[in-house]
């Protein structure tokens, strides 16, 4: 007798599984359970080199048995590979197609005699995906087949979303090791500096950088020698380097994403590159007070900062990329919100708010 309950409780664990491997292993156990199963895992499925394919959590599956699958199993496992190749659809192997139910069996071991299984596959690349497995010793019978069917199909968007936020959490803490600091944000990029992949929550963040901008989803620093500069780091892509104060007040590492580990759907990124974004908080501390206190723009507050620094329209052009017009704008605006009538006067404001 199948335990079919609400999927509430599965739903909410996933919910708070991601970085939580306590979580994983307690929604697969409940899913064993509930579905009158003997054991399930969760897989990344490599599909150029199933070799590759490994388990991230599992229930009930002896450690000698993952050692064997990783070791020469996940070569055989045709099934898990089938439902690769029919992503977010939910198969069991006792009513796949006539056609293709010898080579979905195979000769392949099943842990402990459990022969019978359901699957279903989300993609994470061209060449991964992210497999959820049950097993069991007993057969379903044709209502069995249609309850977990339709129980599995309804976590399909809970364990997508689940996954990703897993990788999201992933990054981030890996990011946190080589970078040494706190990251504003980060963005992954190809060797010609296009951008693969932009975390929603950066977006906005990167569009008020003063030293990059986004053009046709390609990153285009400002300064044209510091492209350069970074494209000649990309090229020595085995080393994790830093370019310093890009706008005065930011730092840009870049990282192969080979770097990282275990990075489940990120693999499909191997090949590119991170770049993170991390202001220094002394800076900082001076451009919110601007802001905040005078309601200058970003890029009006770095440019009071390089004026108290080196009160010269040329110099601050010159160091910081723009045009000598577009710097008299910013100190023009700058003196009336600050509501000082000369750059004297403005540079005696600043001093005193540099000493607050």
């Amino acid at each position: 007798m199948i335990l079919f309950t609400e999927n509430a409780d599965l739903n909410s664990l996933l919910l708070n599984a991601p970085g939580n491997i306590l979580t994983w292993n307690r929604f697969l156990t409940q899913l064993t359970l509930q579905l009158n199963c003997d054991s399930s895992a969760l897989l990344i499925t490599d599909l150029l080199k199933p070799e590759n394919t490994h388990f991230l959590f599992n229930d009930n599956i002896s450690q000698d048995y993952q050692e064997q699958y990783e070791k020469k199993l996940n070569k055989l496992d045709a099934f898990n590979y089938y439902i690769s190749k029919n992503p977010q659809q939910v198969f069991c192997n006792q009513n796949v197609e006539d056609n293709q139910s010898k080579k979905v069996k195979g000769n392949f071991i099943q842990p402990d005699g459990q022969d019978y299984r359901f699957g279903v596959s989300i993609p994470c690349s061209h060449n991964h995906s992210f497999n959820l497995l049950v097993n069991r010793r007993k057969v379903f019978n044709d209502v069995e087949l249609h309850q977990v069917t339709q129980c599995v199909q309804s976590l399909i968007p809970f364990l997508d979303a689940a996954m990703h936020e897993e990788q999201r959490l992933k990054i981030n803490s890996q990011l946190f090791y080589f970078t040494g600091v706190h990251f504003d944000g980060y963005i992954i990029i190809d060797r010609e500096l296009n951008i693969l992949f932009s975390n929603p929550d950066y977006t906005s963040f990167i569009g008020q950088l003063d030293c990059v901008t986004v053009s046709e989803k390609r990153i285009v620093v400002k300064n044209p020698a510091i492209e350069q500069q970074l494209l000649s780091l990309i090229e020595n892509s085995e080393t994790i380097s830093s370019i310093q104060n890009q706008c005065h007040s930011c730092q840009i590492t870049l990282i192969p994403v080979s770097s990282l580990e275990n990075l489940y759907q990120w693999e499909c990124y191997k090949d590119g590159f991170i770049l993170t974004f991390s202001h220094d908080k002394k800076n900082n501390a001076a451009i919110d007070r601007l802001e905040e206190v005078y309601q200058l723009s970003r890029c009006e507050a770095l440019c009071a900062l390089h004026f108290m620094k080196t009160p010269s329209i040329h110099d601050i052009a010159a160091n910081t990329y723009r045009s000598q017009e577009t710097i008299r704008n910013h100190i023009k605006h700058t003196m009336h919100k600050m509501d000082v009538h000369n750059q004297a006067e403005l540079m005696k404001k600043m001093i005193t708010l540099a000493v607050l």
